[in-house]
């Protein structure tokens, strides 16, 4: 679901900044020379750029076929259930077991006084700023989880259970996408999908049909620099402004909010089998039954 649905969202937001928004000028010619010489100044690849290469491909591939995967009819085992407790490996101790690797692997370029690719200096240079919110919005997340509020919020969102499905689809993706301007977006949705499946559970719905779209509207935040990675990037350049960022920005999170929903309502229900007239018995089965 997750292709086709970038496939349009690029279409359209390039032919709004080009075409509508902010068409460029006929006289703007690119120079591929230019480009040619720049990629030509790069030169080979270095021993140390190889092997930063080979890890991540490395990291890649043990992430994706670390459990069983089935395609259709075929079906590719995993490599964690070769292993004694395949419970206890998951993305993050491949991730701190690829990292722990860069601290082995040695490096050939001495100029920068460190034997291997990856040294002590190095974690002083980590955001570690980003790593604190990220913690702390899957503890918050959690907590809300543990505590029963998750639930009691759901218990109160049941009064909607009357609107519209796709009215409440399409509240939640606007919500949600102008909520991550200002916030990390991968923190936002760590917090705030326990809650929409506890009011999912209290509307009587699938859970799916409020998580999936909040999730994909997460990433489709394009007015403000510090939304996303790829807007601090393009900010980076200094060739926009905040100004100019928003006014193409907006009109493209009120496309991406009908596109999410309207895609979702067609095609991911299709694809993950969800009615929408009734809740699966394993959402009815999590309720949380909090004392009055």
């Amino acid at each position: 679901m997750g292709l086709p649905l970038t496939v349009i969202m690029l279409v359209l937001i390039w032919f709004l900044l080009t075409k509508i928004i902010y068409r460029p000028s006929p006289a703007l010619k690119v120079d591929h020379m230019l480009i040619r010489k720049e990629h030509q100044s790069l030169g080979p690849m270095s021993y140390e750029e190889k092997a930063v290469m080979a890890v991540f491909a490395l990291t890649a591939f043990l992430w994706v076929f670390r459990k069983k995967l089935v395609i259709g009819t075929l079906a590719i085992p995993g490599w964690s259930q070769w292993i004694p407790y395949p419970n206890m490996v998951d993305d993050g101790s491949v991730a701190m077991a690829m990292a722990f690797l860069l601290f082995l692997i040695p490096a050939r370029k001495r100029d920068t006084g460190s034997i291997t690719i990856a040294d002590a200096e190095l974690i002083a240079k980590l955001p570690w700023g980003i790593v604190l919110l990220f913690g702390g919005g899957f503890a918050l997340a959690r907590g809300f989880q543990e505590t029963g509020l998750s639930a009691i919020i759901g218990e109160r969102f049941s009064g909607f259970s009357g609107f519209p499905i796709f009215l409440i689809i399409g509240i939640l993706c606007l919500s949600i996408t102008f909520m991550t301007e200002l916030t990390s977006n991968t923190a936002t949705t760590e917090m705030i999908l326990p809650i929409l499946a506890a009011v999912a559970v209290g509307m009587k719905i699938h859970p799916l049909l409020l998580m999936v779209p909040a999730t994909l509207s997460a990433s489709c935040a394009f007015m403000m620099p510090a939304a996303t990675p790829p807007n601090a990037i393009v900010f980076g350049s200094n060739r926009i402004t905040i100004a100019q960022m928003a006014k193409a920005g907006i009109i493209i999170n009120l496309i991406g909010v009908i596109i999410i929903s309207a895609f979702f309502y067609v095609i991911g229900t299709a694809v993950f089998h969800i009615d929408l007239t009734a809740m699966p018995d394993w959402a009815a089965d999590s309720i949380i039954k909090m004392p009055r």
